[in-house]
């Protein structure tokens, strides 16, 4: 995991729950956030993929429990080239 990511992974986070203090950190989970729910969870995914310049698979979603999760499967598709 990475500052860089983290730092931009917020921006999604904030624009996605338009909430521009938002503050995330790697345990944060769709309880802390009082709007996560399953429809803003879809467009948390696609903001992210489109912002990466990646795509993560079903099976990769389904396993995200927290940012940090996220974070780890963003960081590995950007060292493999994906």
């Amino acid at each position: 995991m990475t500052d860089i990511n983290l730092n931009k992974l917020q921006e999604v986070f904030r624009k996605v729950f338009s909430q521009p203090a938002l503050i995330i950190n790697p345990g944060t989970t769709a309880n802390d956030i009082r709007m996560w729910d399953s429809l803003t969870h879809i467009e948390l995914i696609a903001e992210t993929e489109q912002q990466f310049g990646i795509e993560f698979s079903l099976d990769e979603v389904m396993a995200f429990n927290c940012v940090g999760d996220m974070m780890d499967c963003i960081a590995k598709k950007q060292s493999s080239g994906y």
